[in-house]
């Protein structure tokens, strides 16, 4: 279905078409972003991006910030531009994977990573470059859909369950690792909040 390099996934455009129609406006992007207690001048950088719903949804609340949406697929990047009015004028899109940010050093004041965290090809590496570009007291929200027997749906391994990503967060060396869960109309996601020391 995909192909991956060294910097990600990269999907051919049919799939990544098919993945926005079927997936883009997921509720776990609304319910993240109004649960990630952002504020108006805020400098966000969402990993994973898709077709930008959450960047969209963050731009409603940060209205003195930035929001930079990024994904390693160039077809996903096309439709988040196409689909964000170009009214809104904070909100930048650009080809990157968590792997590899091409974000300077302390620049971020939150990290979001929504329903993406399994996507990537080395979540610990690309969990240290979280660790990079947040600012010191800087947030990292992760969020992932709760599936069946309330797990994270990404099969065996240390992403498997709600507890295993929140030891995995915590030994990359973030602080004040937290789990939520949260509900909307019979969708539930699991909410890890995290912090840069």
């Amino acid at each position: 279905m995909n192909h991956e390099n060294e910097s990600g996934p990269i999907w051919d455009e049919e799939n990544a078409k098919w993945y926005a129609e079927k997936y883009g406006d997921h509720i776990s992007n609304p319910i993240t972003i109004r649960n990630a207690n952002l504020n108006k001048d805020d400098h966000l950088l969402d990993i994973g991006c898709g077709t930008g719903t959450a960047c969209r949804e963050a731009a409603k609340i940060i209205t003195h910030g930035t929001i930079i949406g990024m994904d390693p697929t160039p077809t996903m990047i096309l439709i988040a531009k196409e689909q964000t009015s170009n009214a809104i004028h904070n909100i930048e899109f650009a080809r990157g994977s968590a792997e590899d940010l091409p974000i300077e050093s302390n620049a971020k004041t939150i990290c979001t990573a929504i329903n993406s965290l399994h996507h990537w090809n080395d979540y610990q590496k690309g969990l240290a470059e979280i660790l990079r570009v947040l600012k010191p007291q800087g947030r990292f929200i992760v969020s992932d859909e709760i599936v069946s027997g309330n797990s994270c749906g990404h099969g065996e391994g240390a992403l498997a369950n709600p507890t295993n990503v929140s030891d995995e967060i915590e030994k990359a060396g973030f602080s004040n690792v937290k789990l939520e869960t949260y509900e909307e109309n019979g969708d539930e996601i699991y909410l890890f909040r995290a912090e840069k020391l």
